[in-house]
């Protein structure tokens, strides 16, 4: 009982402490060397590579200066790849490789490549979507810290319902294993408790679901905007964009709205090709087209306006999640902790049975 009772208790330890803080000693990193690259290392390096460029050096030999610079790690190792005239995607190391912003990068320099645009200018609005980006990441985290942390404490109150049992006095574990009765509420609590795991893991994830672009739309509005300071018209500008993205449902989506402004269909007809995340694109076209207004300086703030607006869409959307995380806690783990730890303490405590006399008539 003793040693049950303190597994039970390491069990809720562990779930109440706050995850530990990674500090990396001087055996697991070397001296020098950063274990890994963040969204505002990247926007440094970026931007950096701007300026570099803006000075009058080419691309090459910005990357080359960059890889002279920085200290040893991810970073520099990408910059003398790139120096050589490798493409940064393929010249990243692998976990850089499958980040959103190593993907932002190597498409911002082939639009600008394909396009003539201005590289300095295109890499210091990249810079700056960057930050934006990982400050719209750091409230997305923040905002669901609660309702997560909540959710993990909520799972194991059934466990808690045992060792409350043990702590009054009762042996309700061994009740649960060695009796019909109690392998009876220990199924029922077990299932419960299954049900409640996985009730909770579901509306965590429909609320706060992985993300799945390789490049941020609000990127990839900042692009078409670049395209367009070089003189390109709206539908060149746009299959420029889609050709230098990763393959994918986004940049299929993009190269069939270019061909349709190229055919010479309105913007709004145009923009019904492109997913709901990209509709900032078709509502610029057609503000510009009855305004004349400066096109890529609509889309820049649209960019800005959809990364700026997810802070606040975070926040409501983690509301409504700690909301509905009393349904399962009410209907399936508040069940289970009954079924596990207060009906066998009961019974425990009565010496294994509950007996019920007749009222007088």
């Amino acid at each position: 009982m003793i040693a049950a009772t303190l597994a039970v208790a390491s069990v809720l330890l562990w779930v109440l402490a706050p995850p530990p803080q990674h500090v990396p000693t001087p055996a697991a990193v070397p001296r020098g060397r950063r274990e890994s690259t963040g969204p505002l290392e990247m926007a440094h390096l970026v931007e950096q590579l701007a300026t570099v460029i803006s000075s009058g050096a080419g691309l090459r030999q910005a990357w080359a200066a960059l890889g002279r610079s920085l200290p040893d790690g991810e970073l520099r190792d990408l910059a003398r790849a790139a120096a050589s005239g490798a493409d940064p995607r393929r010249a990243a190391s692998a976990r850089l490789r499958r980040t959103e912003m190593i993907a932002s990068l190597s498409t911002a320099l082939a639009v600008c490549e394909r396009t003539g645009a201005p590289t300095a200018g295109m890499l210091q609005h990249l810079a700056d979507a960057l930050r934006d980006l990982h400050d719209a990441a750091q409230a997305r985290r923040t905002a669901f810290a609660g309702p997560r942390s909540t959710a993990r404490i909520l799972l194991i109150l059934p466990l808690a319902g045992l060792g409350l049992g043990m702590l009054l006095g009762g042996d309700p574990l061994r009740l649960l294993l060695t009796s019909g009765a109690g392998n009876l509420l220990a199924l029922t609590g077990l299932a419960l408790t299954a049900l409640g795991w996985w009730w909770m893991r579901r509306l965590v994830h429909r609320a706060d679901p992985p993300r799945s672009h390789q490049v941020d739309p609000s990127v990839q509005l900042e692009l078409i905007a670049g395209a367009l300071d070089s003189g390109l018209p709206l539908a060149r500008a746009v299959a420029a964009v889609g050709a230098a993205l990763p393959p994918g449902d986004e940049a299929t989506a993009l190269q069939r709205s270019a061909s349709a402004l190229e055919a010479g269909v309105p913007a709004a007809l145009a923009g019904r090709a492109l997913p709901a995340e990209l509709s900032a694109l078709a509502r610029s076209a057609v503000l510009a087209e009855g305004t004349g207004a400066d096109l890529a300086r609509v889309l820049r703030s649209a960019a800005r306006d959809l990364r700026r607006g997810r802070a606040r869409d975070v926040e409501v959307l983690a509301a409504q999640l700690a909301v509905r995380l009393v349904l399962p806690t009410g209907l399936a783990l508040l069940p289970a902790f009954v079924a596990l730890g207060i009906i066998p303490t009961v019974m425990s405590l009565l010496g294994g049975t509950v007996t019920f006399s007749p009222g007088s008539g």
